[in-house]
């Protein structure tokens, strides 16, 4: 089941983010202040197109240990998401001996495994997985043949692709953009379960930057 299939009659729906995947991108863009989004808010926004209701959020992730200003801005964009509602499900760096270089682990298996757990209780009747990594098409393939009338929505980050393998499980698959994560920016303070969280300074907005819901709308054609 796929492309092909017939949209699910429910319009429950659930997010599942590769957060290294949707990390990079950014990144390399150079514009910091995106990191500062909330995955929820985002969440939202897919369901726009077919009218859902985004009812859980998850982001699949690991924080730094070996640098101690990585550690805390990647402690506040977790603890900022989770006063917004998004499940967060931590893995863990490990760092080669030789080249130094961290690497991330877990990531992908927890994403897996929170979306077909969830499936399987019945939480969603969309899912949206948020993820480049090829290696998903395994967790696309056991969710279409256990789940036939549940509908996979493969998500892309900015500048990437959703991998072939994946695609012929989804009921569809799109690449998001960077504006849709500027319509997802969260302000300097959030409010959270134990008082205000701080964004970090490094993912200040920069004085040119104006949110889209600031922005001067543009005048109708006549």
């Amino acid at each position: 089941m796929g492309k092909d299939q017939d949209p699910p009659e429910g319009k429950r729906a659930a997010l599942y983010v590769d957060g290294f995947n949707l990390y990079h991108p950014i990144h390399e863009k150079g514009e910091a202040f995106l990191k500062w989004a909330s995955l929820w808010k985002l969440g939202e926004i897919f369901c726009r197109k077919n009218g859902l209701t985004l009812v859980k959020a998850v982001c699949c992730t690991a924080v730094p240990q070996d640098d101690a200003g990585k550690r805390d801005r990647h402690n506040s964009f977790n603890s900022a998401q989770i006063a917004c509602g998004v499940t967060i499900l931590k893995g863990h760096h490990v760092i080669d001996p030789e080249s130094k270089k961290r690497s991330e682990k877990q990531s992908d298996i927890n994403l897996a495994l929170s979306l077909m757990m969830d499936a399987e209780d019945d939480v969603f009747d969309w899912a949206f997985l948020l993820s480049a990594d090829s290696d998903q098409a395994a967790t696309a393939k056991f969710f279409a043949d256990r789940h036939p009338k549940k509908a996979l929505v493969g998500v892309a980050p900015p500048t990437k692709n959703v991998p072939d393998k994946v695609i012929p499980y989804c009921i569809s698959h799109f690449m998001m953009s960077f504006d849709q994560l500027e319509e997802c920016i969260m302000p300097a303070m959030v409010p959270g379960l134990k008082g205000f969280i701080r964004r970090p300074e490094a993912y200040a907005r920069p004085d040119w930057w104006m949110h889209p819901d600031d922005r001067p709308k543009k005048k109708p054609k006549e």
